[in-house]
């Protein structure tokens, strides 16, 4: 009686080492699969990017109108910066005049913030 329960046990330990090496089996093919299918898209992505020269290619005219693009958009940046610190200086003189100790804080976050907008081309220049 002992032995057949013993004979059942080692059958099902068997059984379930069976299950769990088909199991990692299958892993093994999926991730084998997996691996393939990267390295063949890779392959067909960057193909062209391998065999072509790209410094043959002129892109003066498109990298030249969006350098005009950002010198536009950076003046016009820098323009309403000083006008908002300007006006944020002003600010700051009234507030002088009177009691309200916010008024003078919003003048100074006005003057901060112009000055941010002022030196944004060089803030980008720095983080770009």
């Amino acid at each position: 009686m002992q032995n057949e329960a013993v004979k059942k046990k080692t059958e099902d330990m068997k059984e379930t080492m069976n299950q769990e090496t088909m199991n990692q089996e299958k892993w093994r093919n999926r991730v084998a699969r997996l691996a393939f299918l990267f390295v063949f898209t890779s392959a067909l992505i960057f193909q062209p990017a391998l065999f072509t020269n790209a410094t043959t290619i002129d892109t003066t005219p498109i990298t030249s109108s969006f350098d005009n693009l950002k010198a536009i958009v950076t003046a016009i940046i820098s323009s309403i910066g000083t006008i908002i610190t300007l006006w944020g200086i002003s600010e700051w003189g009234i507030a002088f005049q009177g009691q309200d100790g916010t008024m003078q804080a919003s003048a100074f976050k006005r003057i901060g913030g112009g000055m941010v907008m002022v030196l944004a081309p060089q803030i980008v220049g720095l983080l770009v």
